[in-house]
């Protein structure tokens, strides 16, 4: 992608001139999925050009996923694997099918986050993302059986009076989605508010347009003084992580909290740089090739 480097000082004040680099397209990137268990892999055949080519458009971001598994049967499943390519102007679908060996290219129909997209939660076989850093009127939905994409109506119910309450951009974190009741989708958000976390759990059942509130949860006094940032949702568990305010690059403890109950425990503690946004990525069922050999 395009990059700058510093050409030169002058008064002290440091100039700094844009140069360009060869831009890459989806075509450049090798793939492999990996069982991160068992260390056992498959390499993927690159993305063919005339592919790469069709979105005619500069890729700014590529995020490659497995998508999660359609089936419980114990017999070997073929997998899918799932590419978003962002571009300036649109949202591009490669998909991988292990039973063609293929790829296949889908352009979304709907009008995407093209900035501040949050990484994807995943719900019974859809994928949902969020804006990052401001309040948006929808969410975006893809299904990965059907690989079409919808939206849903977010600023509706609650939320409309959630968004008045966080006022704060800096301790903004991105929502999580979770799998809910039957028929419902589950959401929860952190907001800061008077030197305090407090977790506001919301839910929209099938059917409806108005998300409503399930719980308020204020975090222990220990997190007052704490910079939280959620990692993502999976088996029944929200996990966060926290560091001391101010913080940029140290030690940083993760946290697990169950969604029925709202207990939270500890789950470790890493280096990590705190400003880095990426979150955790789901470790869905993985297809038996890549399971260790057994009698």
């Amino acid at each position: 992608m395009d990059s700058s480097e510093l050409v030169d000082f002058r008064d002290n004040r440091r100039r700094f001139a844009w140069r360009k680099r060869g831009r890459c397209n989806a075509a450049d990137f090798h793939l492999a999925v990996c069982d991160p268990l068992s260390s056992r892999y498959v390499l993927l055949p690159t993305i063919p050009e005339d592919l790469a080519a069709q979105p005619q458009d500069h890729l700014r971001e590529f995020q490659p996923m497995l998508a999660p598994k359609t089936s419980n049967d114990d017999e070997e499943d073929p997998f899918n694997v799932i590419c978003i390519a962002r571009y300036w102007t649109k949202l591009v679908l490669f998909v991988f099918q292990s039973i063609t060996m293929q790829w296949c290219v889908i352009e979304s129909r709907v009008l995407p986050f093209l900035n501040g997209m949050s990484c994807f939660d995943c719900v019974r076989d859809c994928f949902y993302w969020t804006h990052l850093r401001f309040w948006s009127d929808h969410l975006m939905v893809l299904d990965t059986r059907t690989l079409k994409f919808s939206t849903i109506n977010f600023l509706t119910g609650y939320h409309l009076q959630l968004r008045d309450i966080d006022q704060s951009i800096d301790h903004r974190c991105p929502n999580v989605i979770v799998e809910g009741r039957e028929g419902a989708i589950e959401m929860f958000y952190f907001v800061y508010q008077h030197e305090s976390y407090f977790l506001h759990h919301t839910s929209l059942e099938d059917n409806s347009h108005e998300w409503k509130l399930e719980k308020v949860v204020e975090l222990p006094g220990q997190y007052h003084a704490y910079s939280i940032l959620t990692l993502g949702a999976a088996e029944g568990f929200l996990f966060f992580q926290g560091g001391p305010l101010g913080i940029e690059f140290g030690n940083v403890v993760c946290y697990s909290m169950d969604i029925k109950t709202y207990e939270i425990t500890k789950v470790c503690t890493k280096m990590v740089n705190f400003s880095d946004r990426r979150r955790a990525i789901p470790y869905f069922s993985f297809p038996r090739l890549l399971s260790e050999p057994a009698l």
